[in-house]
């Protein structure tokens, strides 16, 4: 069959095979779908024009269900490739040469020149991204927008200005008079700036400010971003910022682009892609469809609709808008704004999927504002790395609003704020947290730049029914933070102190506010910040995990509570059965921030040791260890309100602790008091971990 018999500008093959399989099964990512289909290829064009894309959907809708639609080559999308309910059945795929979809325009056929800054220059043409570019990739590469100061690779905590005293409200802030010079008649100018708890970032455009007074007034901030002195902030937008290998600029006015890059070669001919889109695949209302093996990126860095109220997700490579049977398989994403995002999904599966370099959130579940919630997805063996590069505020993977959800078995590394975050946010309870496992996900170095966050957090803004939530055998490692001090200087990364207070807040378990009905069951908290923490929450049971080595406490209890008119206290919380191993001076086996009448947590059968395990090791304020202290040794703790049956401290026995060998010696102290063995999934990672360079 010919091109031009098809009517479409690409290359089409079809095969028909055995009858097709049960139009009713499950979503899954094993190809047992396939069978009774025929396949019609699409070959991208050499120029790499989106033509011939949305040709062979329409084709599809002929009989989609009895369809493969396979993919290659390198496409640059104008708009996102969409399905909907035509599609119903449809398996969309990479072929066996690889199909990669970029969400830009293709600027390798600019024409450059050498500009007396040393930087390359090139005029876009008004057809081409008539608001110029969102991102900028070369050769594959995200190249940072020009910003001042410089980041410094490596190190978060360089490449930072902070807002001066005075700085107040959403709508300005106030600069450092040293932290304006030069910038009085720049135009375009924007910041990304931190609020004031920072917890979050956003990116805003200055409507002018002034240099006599240091006053910065914002043209496009939202009412939720609440700013405060002594917070971080860089500038951008100006040509004079363009001072470094990997940076780039774009003028609007003179549409002039200029790129510094990474290693001084000069542009021309090599793959240059001008981001322009948020979303490169829509699923609006479809059902059983299958998106496998496609290479998703070089998109719009917008992480979220900052103009929307907060947490209101936008974007999302591949999108999906109620629809039934989805199954995201083996895609690989990177360089856009959020990986993947669905929203009021049903029976759906995200699988073995690989997201990088995103600017907010890696993958999203949840409901639009006044939509209903997601039900029975699994999201499973995915990997995610580098995740929330513009928004602080992001987590590998954000639930909001799901029932019956299974997250198993995911790899996340390098996160902004969360690794995995189910989050009930809003007053309503629209967005409630039903029904979830976390199981097995291994998650290190999250919270890399807020001062609040975690491995893996549970939220409920209301007091609710039980969230039945059960947290099992996750591996967590070297949660972090970033936080200015109230000094103006960031705390470091080993920075605790059990009496200061403002400090960065990073458990690798983190269960806050009306968090309720959570099992937190054979964890592993290896290096963290802090071990596992409950805020508020009620009915919580934190039972068999084992914590080694962290920098503040190895399990929280901060209550609240009697400082909110009319809210209940704390109540039904138990740590039983845990592991507590402190090899860091200054470390805390428990710390507890207790204002209430009552205790709201109840402790048994943990068992405390390590080389750091001391004088005061545990903590309980303000005054509420027996005698009236502050902080105790292990007798003072036993004695205190907070033990409900006998507590323990010594060896507990692993095989080889010092080579993260964490099987348990039957004739150890931790098998003789009935602790339970970690899952063997976990004891491998453990081990393995240590082997790593």
């Amino acid at each position: 069959m010919s091109r031009a018999s098809l009517g479409l500008g690409t290359a089409l093959a079809l095969v028909l095979a055995v009858p097709p399989a049960r139009a009713d099964a499950p979503p899954g990512c094993t190809g047992a779908e396939e069978q009774g289909r025929r396949v019609v290829r699409v070959v991208a064009p050499a120029d790499g024009a989106a033509r011939g894309l949305e040709e062979a959907l329409e084709r599809a809708t002929a009989d989609p269900a009895r369809t493969v639609l396979e993919l290659e080559g390198t496409w640059f999308l104008d708009r996102p490739l969409e399905l909907g309910p035509r599609h119903a059945g449809l398996i969309v795929r990479a072929g066996p040469g690889g199909a990669r979809l970029l969400g830009g325009v293709d600027l390798s056929r600019l024409r450059w020149k050498p500009a007396a800054d040393g930087a390359f220059e090139a005029r876009l043409d008004p057809g081409l991204l008539p608001e110029g570019p969102l991102d900028l990739h070369l050769d594959g590469m995200r190249l940072e927008p020009a910003r001042h100061p410089n980041a410094v690779p490596g190190d978060l905590r360089q490449g930072w200005l902070l807002t001066a005293p005075g700085t107040e409200g959403t709508r300005a802030f106030r600069a450092r008079p040293a932290d304006l010079a030069g910038l009085a008649g720049e135009r375009n100018l924007s910041v990304l700036l931190y609020d004031t708890n920072q917890w979050s970032t956003n990116l805003v455009r200055v409507a002018r400010l002034d240099p006599a007074t240091g006053r910065v007034e914002l043209a496009d901030n939202v009412d939720w971003h609440r700013l405060g002195p002594g917070t971080p902030y860089h500038w951008l937008g100006s040509r004079r910022f363009l001072d470094a290998p990997g940076e780039w600029h774009f003028d609007p006015v003179s549409r002039t682009l200029a790129l510094r890059p990474p290693d001084g070669r000069e542009p021309s001919g090599r793959r240059l892609v001008g981001a322009a889109l948020d979303t490169l695949v829509a699923i609006r209302g479809g059902e059983r469809l299958r998106i496998e093996g496609l290479e998703l990126a070089e998109g719009s860095p917008h992480g979220s609709d900052r103009r929307m109220p907060w947490n209101h997700i936008g974007g999302g490579a591949i999108r999906v808008e109620g629809g039934r049977a989805i199954a995201l398989c083996a895609n690989r994403i990177r360089g856009v704004g959020v990986g993947i995002a669905l929203l009021s999904v049903e029976d759906a599966l995200v699988e073995g999927n690989r997201i990088t370099g995103t600017a907010g959130n890696g993958i999203y579940l949840g409901l639009p504002w006044g939509g209903r919630p997601s039900r029975r997805v699994r999201i499973e063996g995915n990997e995610l790395a580098e995740i929330g590069h513009r928004f602080a505020d992001s987590a590998g993977i954000l639930l909001q609003g799901v029932e019956e959800v299974e997250v198993a078995s995911n790899r996340i590394e390098r996160t902004a704020q969360f690794g995995i975050y189910a989050m009930q946010s809003r007053a309503n309870g629209e967005d409630r947290i039903r029904k979830l496992r976390i199981e097995r996900n291994r998650i290190h170095a999250a919270n890399l730049r807020s001062a609040d966050g975690g491995g893996i957090k549970l939220f409920a803004a209301v007091q609710d029914e039980p969230m039945a939530v059960w947290v099992r055998a996750n591996r967590i490692s070297g949660t972090t933070h970033l936080m200015v001090g109230p000094d103006g200087r960031f705390f470091a990364p080993e920075d605790f102190d059990g009496r200061r207070w403002p400090q960065p807040i990073a458990p690798a378990i983190y269960l806050d506010w009306y968090a309720r009905g959570v099992v937190v069951e054979g964890n592993l908290s290896i290096d963290d910040y802090a071990g596992i923490s409950i805020v508020n929450g009620s009915d919580n049971r934190i039972t068999g995990n084992v914590v080694i080595g962290p920098v503040g406490a190895g399990l929280g209890v901060d209550d609240k509570t009697p400082k909110t008119p009319g809210r209940p206290a704390m109540a039904g919380n138990r740590f039983e059965g845990n592991i507590v191993l402190l090899e860091r001076p200054g470390s805390l086996a428990v710390q507890i921030w207790d204002l209430a009448e009552k205790p709201g947590a109840a402790f048994a059968g943990n068992l405390y040791g390590g080389p750091a395990l001391g004088a005061e090791s545990f903590v309980a304020g303000p005054n509420r260890l027996p005698g009236g202290k502050r902080a105790g040794d292990f007798g003072l703790w036993a004695r205190s309100r907070y033990v409900a049956g006998p507590e323990h401290r010594g060896d507990p026995g692993f095989r080889d602790r010092a080579a993260r060998d964490l099987r348990l010696d039957p004739r150890g102290l931790a098998a003789r008091l009935g602790i339970p063995p970690l899952d063997p999934w976990l004891v491998e990672e453990a081990r393995k971990s240590r082997r790593a360079p």
